[in-house]
């Protein structure tokens, strides 16, 4: 029962994300994949790790989550953390809001080359449209979802990370082929996905499972 279970969701999960526009959810569809063998993730909290579960991965790749005071604390430090510690090649995939508020962890001389960070950037804290309670109000776009306009690429500049960006479905594909390529130095890719229409696609995603 089980299986047959669980075979029923795959084709609803495959048929599901055959037809979505590009989002969140389709992101992580394309970027999982991609992932180098043997290597190492490392993923934030809130919405980040919870697409994670949705998709299953190569069984080389190690997944490692770090679980701050508030959630979002420190993943970015604890990667890079992982990446010097285990010499393996690591990957972050992080949302916009853990990304910048953890953004002193690349303040440091030890970042392997091939250290990369993919980040996540639709405009706030996505994962508060997700959960129970959201309305569209003053309050709840300034206080909770922290809604902002702004981007690695300084960032990116500053702590002499490469710096690339994709915001559809093609131009991540085609960013990932040469971003996940070993380099001289690390690397960023911020990807740019909708900020009012990611929760409709994942709250919609649960309902088609039925």
């Amino acid at each position: 029962m089980a299986q047959e279970l669980n075979a029923f969701r795959k084709v609803k999960h495959d048929t599901y994300l055959g037809k979505i526009p590009f989002s969140d959810f389709k992101a992580f569809e394309i970027i999982l994949p991609s992932l180098p063998n043997n290597s190492q993730l490392q993923i934030s909290n809130s919405s980040a790790i919870r697409y994670l579960q949705l998709f299953d991965l190569k069984d080389s790749i190690e997944v490692f989550c770090n679980r701050g005071t508030s959630g979002i604390d420190g993943s970015s430090s604890t990667a890079v953390g992982a990446a010097v510690g285990s010499k393996k090649e690591t990957v972050l995939i992080t949302g916009d809001i853990s990304f910048l508020y953890d953004s002193n962890a690349l303040w440091n001389n030890y970042i392997p080359n091939d250290f990369k960070i993919i980040v996540l950037n639709n405009g706030g804290g996505g994962i508060f449209r997700i959960l129970p309670g959201h309305a569209e109000t003053p309050v709840f776009n300034t206080y909770f979802e922290t809604v902002h306009n702004l981007t690695a690429e300084h960032l990116a500049k500053m702590y002499g990370f490469s710096y690339q960006t994709a915001s559809d479905e093609q131009g991540l594909r085609l960013e990932l082929e040469t971003f996940m390529e070993k380099g001289d130095q690390p690397k960023i890719l911020e990807v740019f996905t909708p900020m009012l229409e990611n929760d409709k696609i994942l709250l919609q995603y649960f309902k088609e499972l039925t």
